[in-house]
Order: structure tokens, then C-alpha cells, then sequence
């Protein structure tokens, strides 16, 4: 069987390949394999340019997406004995300027590391993504290997960034006497500059992970009293970074303390935290003022991105 397969591999013109009687492994350009197919040369596979979405084929190995709108590529069904691919890969670039999402067929999931399987996972433009099938047919049968931008910098759409306008629209909270606290959370009228699938609620303030991973998040805002009746001083003002607000207000992550700083103090806060999908980080303040029982913050922002899973 060695010596026709020998032979069949001449007579195809490949006069340098060797196949090893001792070890069962192909050479290609060498009579040494040191692997069950070693080439010493240049690898080609098949590279496709596609401008609309379809299903992926056996004959698929690199996909081009050069179009303008989003399109779907479709990943092939399992198969179950006889022609499994158990071990097969494709590479997408989206060398295009839409989304380019690349979907599980049917029920079968794509294993994102993100601790749970996706029906589908989008590259952004400029984006490639490397995927391998696993062999089975039922639950994760894909997983992704590589999610990587050419320009090394990541889209907002990937990282889920978002960073608001510092709002001139004051907010007022409630000011507490002496050493007990109350926290107001700071909320964002005026919208933001990004706001990846609308992660944060400009409303109530609270930016919810949309997966699993590392976020870096800063804020800041101005302790502001100038335009409260008899323009009230501090005692102190605190501003937080508050975990999951709305189910445990003691949750803090990083305050920042001024005490007696008058009617005016601008301060921030800044943090690393780890976050589950579905929890959430807003920025609250805290303040004594030497009458009445208000306060009011002005410019308050906040911004913040995933920076590892």
C-alpha cells in the first residue's frame, strides 16, 4: 500500500515527497518527516473573496468579506461518523466596512470562552477570526481561536466601550448630616460619545457587562453648591465606583473623600474590577452640607471598556 501511494504521489509530479515505511509519515520536499505531513516549502490553501453572506463549504479554508452591508457566513452542519471534520479551520477577514457575523448552523453553538455558547459571533471591519470545529454535533460543535484587529487597536463594538458627555444638567441628591451616608447615583441626560450596544443606561447610570471579563472604568464629577438657596458648604463629599448598586449599595468598589473642600470640589475615581455578564458598575456621591438637606453635582462623566476576559 506504501509503495502505490509512493508511486501515485510520482506520478502526480510531487518527486519530492517521501513517504517513511518506518513511521507511516508523508514528506513533502524531504526525505525526513518529522511529523505525519511535513512540507519543506510554501503551504497554499483556498482563498475565496465573497461580497454576500451563504454557507461556508468543504472547499472553504480563508474567506475575504469585502462588502459594504452586514452579511452572515454559515459554518457547516456536524456530521456524525464518516466524513466527521472533527479538526477543521477557517479563517474570516471582514475586509469590508459593514459586520460581518459568522453563525453556528441550526442549534449548533460556537464556543467564545465567554463561559457559555453563541449561535453566531460578529468581526468588525478590519477584523479576522479563526475558527475550528470540534466534532460534535450537539452544543459548542465550534470554537474561536482568534478574534484579533490587523490595526491592533479594538472597535468599540468588541470592547463595548462607552464614555459619556459631561452633562451641564445639574443633579441634585439628598445631603446627609454627620458621619451616616447616602448615596445618590449620577445619571447622564445628555447621552454619550459611545455607547456599544447600549451597555450603559444613560438613565439610571449603570453600565451592565454584556459578557463575562475585566473592565478599567473612571469617573469624575464636580461637587457644585452654587446654585443651591444660601450656597451651602461641605463637610465632606465621597464619590463612588459602586458594584451591582441597585441589590447591594454597600458594594463599593473605590471612593474618593474630601472633607471640608467649601462649596465647590471636583474629584474622580477610577478602577479594574472583574464583572459576571449581567452585573453592573455606576458611579454614586455622598455629602454633609452646613444647612438644609440638599446637594448638587455638575459634569459629571463616566467612561470605561473590557479589557480581558
Amino acid at each position: 500500500m506504501k509503495k502505490i501511494l509512493f508511486t501515485a504521489l510520482l506520478a502526480g509530479g510531487l518527486h519530492s515527497a517521501y513517504l517513511s515505511a518506518q513511521a507511516g509519515y508523508v514528506g513533502i520536499g524531504t526525505d525526513s518527516p518529522g511529523s505525519k505531513l511535513t512540507v519543506n516549502g510554501a503551504f497554499a490553501a483556498n482563498y475565496r473573496s465573497v461580497t454576500t453572506g451563504g454557507l461556508v463549504g468543504a472547499d472553504d479554508y480563508y474567506l475575504a468579506y469585502s462588502a459594504n452591508t452586514n452579511g452572515t457566513l454559515t459554518l457547516p452542519v456536524g456530521i456524525s461518523g464518516s466524513g466527521n471534520f472533527m479538526g477543521r479551520t477557517y479563517h474570516f477577514k471582514n475586509t469590508g466596512s459593514a459586520v460581518l457575523r459568522i453563525a453556528a448552523n441550526g442549534t449548533e453553538l460556537i464556543d467564545n470562552q465567554s463561559g457559555a455558547g453563541v449561535s453566531f459571533v460578529d468581526i468588525p471591519a478590519g477584523y479576522y477570526g479563526f475558527f475550528i470545529s470540534k466534532g460534535t454535533l450537539t452544543g459548542t460543535t465550534w470554537e474561536l481561536i482568534l478574534l484579533s484587529n490587523s490595526n491592533s487597536l479594538p472597535t468599540a463594538s468588541s470592547n463595548y466601550v462607552f464614555s459619556t458627555v459631561p452633562t451641564s444638567t445639574r443633579q441634585t441628591g439628598t445631603a446627609t448630616p454627620g458621619s451616616s451616608y447616602i448615596q445618590t447615583e449620577f445619571n447622564y441626560p445628555q447621552g454619550t460619545v459611545i455607547n456599544s450596544g447600549n451597555a450603559l443606561n444613560t438613565t439610571n447610570g449603570r453600565f451592565t457587562a454584556p459578557t463575562n471579563g475585566y473592565y478599567m472604568f473612571y469617573g469624575s464629577t464636580q461637587f457644585d453648591n452654587g446654585l443651591v438657596p444660601g450656597t451651602p458648604t461641605f463637610g465632606f463629599v465621597v464619590l463612588y465606583l459602586v458594584k451591582n448598586y441597585a441589590t447591594t449599595p454597600n458594594n463599593v468598589l473605590v471612593q474618593s473623600f474630601l472633607s471640608n473642600p467649601g462649596a465647590f470640589a471636583g474629584t474622580n475615581v477610577s478602577c479594574i474590577t472583574y464583572l459576571n455578564a449581567g452585573e453592573t458598575v455606576s458611579m454614586s456621591g455622598a455629602a454633609s452640607v452646613s444647612s438644609g438637606n440638599v446637594y448638587q453635582v455638575v459634569l459629571s462623566s463616566l467612561y470605561g471598556y473590557k479589557i480581558a476576559n
